[in-house]
């Protein structure tokens, strides 16, 4: 989630000529593929074996802003963490031939496209916050993240982030990649990304590297108990990370997030 400067109520957002008015907390809603001269890649893009990730693209007030799924291969079955839109993706998905098992909502605001994803894999079941039942009543929530979760294999540990009640995000790893996936923890913004994004992740602190925007650190209401979650993700094995908004850091991204989240550390 990007948060802008302002307060918005409600905004018009275009997926493939569909227009819709949403509020802020969809903003995450607003979905256009191409233009801006951004090149978004189609498709599963492989990171490791067993590990996949698929490019789209958010259009919020005119920017174009890059976001990012991931999909992970379990002896159960598919695991998707913050899907995109299910078209065109879903052919690549059951080229995979495997059962899709989970859809995962890992944050309050990454959620528009658990519907399509349910209805196209009705078998599978919904991991998400608590309190995303108030806001999609058509979604049964099969695992709150908020409680105990899934064993997924022995694969995916979660480590829910406190203290921001607005994201309620959990973040995730995949064990046997070394793989750390954060959704609106931190964004890595860099070349490539629509000017008008560009110009508000510099003035908002993160441009070009993994890192947190100034308006989104304000939305911590409890930094103590945010920064125990951040400590305890920082004792994770993890090298990669795969953040939901900008490139992946395949390497060093434990000092990566480490650095992101300095302003929380320290004390």
């Amino acid at each position: 989630m990007i948060v802008l400067p302002g307060n918005f109520p409600a905004t018009a957002v275009t997926r493939r000529g569909l227009t819709r008015v949403v509020g802020l907390s969809t903003i995450a809603a607003a979905i256009s593929p191409g233009g801006d001269g951004v090149i978004i890649e189609r498709g599963l893009k492989p990171l490791g074996p067993g590990i996949w990730t698929a490019d789209d693209e958010l259009r919020v007030m005119g920017m174009a802003m890059p976001v990012l799924m991931t999909v992970v291969d379990l002896p159960s079955g598919l695991w998707l963490h913050s899907p995109v839109a299910l078209e065109p993706l879903r052919a690549a998905v059951e080229a995979l031939e495997q059962p899709v098992a989970w859809r995962v909502a890992p944050n309050l605001m990454h959620h528009l496209f658990q519907a399509p994803w349910r209805d196209a894999f009705p078998d599978s079941r919904l991991a998400a916050p608590a309190g995303l039942a108030g806001k999609r009543p058509d979604l049964r929530i099969d695992a709150p993240l908020t409680g105990p979760l899934p064993a997924w294999d022995g694969r995916i540990t979660g480590v829910p982030i406190a203290g921001n009640p607005v994201l309620d995000e959990t973040v995730f790893l995949h064990r046997d990649s070394r793989t750390l996936m954060v959704t609106d923890l931190a964004v890595n913004l860099g070349p490539g990304i629509h000017w008008g994004l560009a110009l508000y992740a510099r003035l908002n602190g993160c441009h070009g590297r993994l890192a947190v925007s100034f308006m989104l650190k304000m939305l911590y209401r409890d930094k103590a108990a945010a920064r125990r979650s951040v400590e305890a993700v920082l004792d994770l094995d993890f090298d990669r990370v795969v953040p939901a908004h900008g490139g992946v850091v395949e390497t060093g991204g434990k000092d990566a997030l480490a650095g992101a989240m300095r302003w929380l550390l320290k004390k």
